[in-house]
């Protein structure tokens, strides 16, 4: 199984749908915008464990376009941090999970400016010493993050398995098609469980990686975290296996090979 554990960074893989696109199928900018600002948010909450507003963004230029059915990466890291605010730089970028290719579609700087900061009168952590980069991740992996807001849950404030199951069976088929480079179906999902209910307010931390290959197949383990970003408290949630198949452009099964 992924060990997320190990994953101290903040890195969140997606995939550009039609209706996040323009006419000419490209992803549209204020979605790229959302994103970033998202994991800007999550790197700042995790560095210092307080909740943080977006107080600004400096220019940010959009090199390239990402397109329908294209993967999306995004990662950041800290790169100055004031008494109360930081500034958290956050790279977007694109890949063919046909072709392997990779491009880098913007970068941005986020001033994040804690939102307790008129009764926490607490200096915010340094720089850390440690950064992570923006790398791309292992083909044949995936990992996506989700916070859970209160349309996402049920009325005990629990995350949805079905959100759930959403979340990892997407991670599942971003890892099986980076290794392949191929399209893929799910043939099956040998084993969902459920261990601990994901809370409102939390982030769901999904890791899929591919595990073994047949002929045709592939099987992928997910593993998924809930993690409280104020406290730091970590948990698993929900473990799964899935077998997917390899197809061609007709949609017929074909032999799995290594990108």
């Amino acid at each position: 199984m992924p060990n997320l554990a190990q994953l101290a960074e903040i890195r969140h893989t997606d995939l550009v749908f039609p209706e996040q696109t323009n006419h000419q199928g490209s992803y549209f900018g204020g979605a790229a915008l959302a994103e970033m600002d998202k994991i800007a948010f999550l790197i700042a909450a995790r560095h210092a464990r307080r909740p943080f507003v977006t107080a600004s963004c400096d220019r940010i230029d959009f090199r390239k376009p990402a397109f329908v059915g294209n993967l999306i990466e995004l990662t950041g890291q800290v790169r100055m941090v004031g008494r109360t605010s930081m500034i958290v730089d956050v790279e977007l970028a694109a890949e063919d999970m046909r072709t392997g290719e990779r491009w880098v579609c913007t970068r941005g700087a986020f001033t994040m400016v804690a939102a307790d900061r008129k009764t926490n009168s607490d200096r915010l952590p340094g720089v850390p010493n440690e950064q992570t980069g923006f790398d791309p991740s292992p083909a044949g992996s995936a990992r996506t993050l989700q916070l859970v807001f209160p349309g996402d849950t049920n009325h005990l404030g629990q995350l949805f398995g079905g959100n759930a199951m959403s979340v990892m069976g997407k991670a599942a088929y971003i890892a099986a098609s980076r290794h392949c480079r191929s399209d893929v179906g799910m043939a099956a999902s040998d084993k969902i469980d459920f261990i601990a209910p994901t809370r409102e307010g939390e982030l769901l931390d999904v890791a899929a990686s591919v595990v073994s290959t047949g002929r045709t197949s592939l099987q992928v383990d997910v593993r998924a975290e809930a993690e409280d970003l104020m406290s730091g408290d970590r948990r698993l949630v929900g473990e799964g296996r899935y077998v997917m198949v390899a197809l061609d452009q007709q949609g017929t099964p074909t032999p799995v090979t290594t990108g």
